[in-house]
């Protein structure tokens, strides 16, 4: 039973019921949803037992509903990586920060598990369960094993076994390395059923370009920017993009091919990049030497400074996060004042959903006006402004390799929309008409063996 992320990309939660004991797999929260509707549906359960609880990376759509999981189910531990749970400790804060923006005062009321008080018992409860490694969980038999899934520092991929039957969960994954971070290893094949994310489901010419020609082309945009004595803003998210994106700029800077301007910083992200930095050996690394440390930054001025930053003087590169903009965090507030300078530039370098300032943003026009979060006024659009795609996630194509290498019986998609859902689906069948797909809906039950 999918609990979140059936059919869309949200508050992933997926609830596995093996050998008569219940394993739930991620506990994510909706950015994009309010109340208990950005929460898993726990509910569905109906109060059915869960034994084992399994993370498989640190993202907030996937590990924020932790506490609130925990609430009701406090004897379980939770299992994860140890560089997740390092993670954790930065990334859970941040959404017990976040809760008053998004919801009333009565959700928060009955969430006493993300207080600052609480939190710490619940980061108490994660065990470590490193990548290459396997539990058997409980009486039952069941096998589960940790692949390093890419994506981002010490995220996994589940492999799920009892008596024959072979489930492999991927959770968020990515076959091509990036900068830090490894590609995805894959057990064996045959499995019997692949739970499989689909993100990059559709067909998208833009995600068909390679990570070197997109570096080139982002390395062009901010030299002609520089050169025209402007500042480039690249909004990132804090785990993850910044690190990466950090490295990439970090060898341009070295190599020459960029000039030695200013790099601005800030916020949780640069704690998250003390953690990367901390597990230099970790199995998803791609190398133990390269340290964001070593990259010489400038500290992003708290929010209410943030107007006043030199980069508005001097020619910069600023990475902000969030990646999509998110109204009242530092990309979203840079932008406004971004776009009326004709010689700034703004790159975005990832995924922005429909719904997120930062799609607003990314499609305008020059010498438009656009509105977008809680603006109360349109502002002009001046300043350049460039998509890239340095996606953390599978290409569609990479999907469909590793629904070959596993030639699984029935292929199952979760965290995608359902255009992409679709769009994968049609391309399984077509190039494997043997096999099931299905796409679950949130709360209900599906049968995989």
């Amino acid at each position: 039973m999918a609990l979140g992320g059936g059919r869309e990309i949200g508050a992933n939660s997926f609830y596995y019921g093996v050998g008569g004991e219940g394993i739930l797999v991620d506990a994510g929260l909706h950015p994009e949803k309010t109340g208990w509707a950005a929460f898993p549906s726990i509910e569905a359960l109906a109060g059915g037992r869960i034994d084992h609880f399994l993370i498989t990376h640190a993202h907030t759509d996937h590990l924020g509903g932790v506490p609130f999981v925990l609430q009701s189910y406090p004897h379980l531990a939770v299992h994860a990586t140890s560089e997740t749970i390092e993670l954790a400790k930065i990334m859970l804060l941040n959404s017990a920060s976040l809760l008053p923006k998004q919801h009333t005062q009565e959700v928060i009321d009955a969430l006493p598990n993300y207080s600052v008080l609480a939190l710490p018992d619940v980061l108490g409860k994660m065990e470590p369960l490193e990548l290459g490694t396997s539990k058997v969980l409980g009486t039952s038999g069941t096998k589960v094993t940790y692949f390093p899934s890419g994506h981002i520092l010490g995220a996994a991929g589940i492999l799920i076994e009892h008596e024959g039957t072979r489930i492999f969960h991927t959770g968020d994954t990515s076959l091509h390395p990036q900068r830090l971070v490894a590609g995805a290893q894959l057990p064996e094949g045959p499995i019997d059923v692949l739970v499989s994310e689909s993100t990059n489901g559709v067909v998208d010419a833009y995600l068909t370009h390679s990570r070197e020609k997109e570096l080139e082309r982002l390395i062009q945009t901010i030299n002609e920017t520089l050169e025209a004595g402007g500042s480039v803003l690249i909004p990132v998210f804090a785990l993850g993009k910044l690190q990466e994106m950090l490295a990439m700029i970090g060898d341009a800077k070295r190599s020459g091919k960029i000039p030695d301007v200013p790099i601005y910083t800030g916020g949780m992200g640069r704690r998250i990049s003390e953690v990367y930095d901390q597990f230099l050996t970790s199995r998803s690394r791609t190398n133990d030497v390269d340290k964001t440390s070593d990259i010489t930054q400038s500290e992003l001025p708290r929010r209410a400074f943030l107007f006043g930053g030199n980069y508005f003087r001097e020619p910069s590169i600023v990475l902000a996060a969030s990646g999509m903009m998110q109204d009242g965090t530092a990309s979203y507030m840079l932008a406004q004042r971004w776009l009326r300078h004709p010689h700034f530039a703004i790159c975005f370098v990832g995924y922005t959903d429909p719904r997120t300032p930062g799609y607003i943003v990314s499609h305008a026009e020059r010498d438009t006006r656009i509105r977008f979060g809680s603006m109360k006024r349109d502002v002009s659009v001046r300043c350049r402004i460039e998509r890239f795609r340095f996606s953390a996630h599978a290409r569609r194509e990479e999907l469909l390799e590793i629904v070959r290498r596993l030639q699984p019986k029935h292929v199952v998609l979760t965290h995608g929309d359902e255009k992409a859902m679709t769009a994968f689906g049609e391309l399984i069948l077509e190039t494997f008409p043997q096999m099931t797909v299905s796409a679950p809906e949130v709360g209900k039950w599906y049968r995989l063996n």
